[in-house]
């Protein structure tokens, strides 16, 4: 991914069930400054399942290495930058789980929330960053024919 811009933003998070609404807002209002409307409501469900994925491994890791305790374990974060008209977002946490597309029941209440991101993101995908943990991406750009 080349060509990024310097308008990149980033969020520090504490480990908290209200983290996703923090990085919801923070993703909201980032995209009105940029004046990317039409991107805020796939922006911020994306967010809201990445950051509350990233809650959910942080709490449920037991694979916290040292490594990985040295670059903050009690924090999650995200950050948002341009790469010309395509959004990107990442959110790191401390568990070197790799993410995956589970196939819920009808009556599950939780695991839908890669679906989500897979419907919504242009692409996506996950790395393991050299300090520990695990970072996941997306890309999201306008649909071909969307007003801007």
């Amino acid at each position: 991914m080349t060509d990024v811009t310097s308008s990149e933003q980033y969020l520090k998070l504490s480990v908290f069930s209200t983290s996703a609404y923090y990085a919801r807002v923070h993703v909201q209002r980032v995209l009105e400054g940029w004046h990317r409307d039409d991107l805020i409501e796939a922006a911020v469900l994306v967010t809201s399942e990445l950051v509350s994925n990233a809650v959910k491994a942080h709490a449920s890791c037991s694979a916290i290495t040292e490594a990985t305790a040295q670059v903050d374990p009690d924090h999650i974060w995200m950050d948002l930058y341009r790469v010309g008209e395509t959004i990107v977002l990442r959110v790191w946490d401390a568990s070197p789980l790799a993410p995956v597309i589970r196939d819920p029941a009808p009556d599950d209440e939780s695991g839908r929330g890669l679906h989500i991101v897979d419907l919504l993101a242009s692409e996506w995908g996950y790395y393991r960053p050299s300090p520990g943990g695990k970072i996941v991406w997306c890309t999201l750009a306008a649909s071909p024919g969307a007003p801007e």
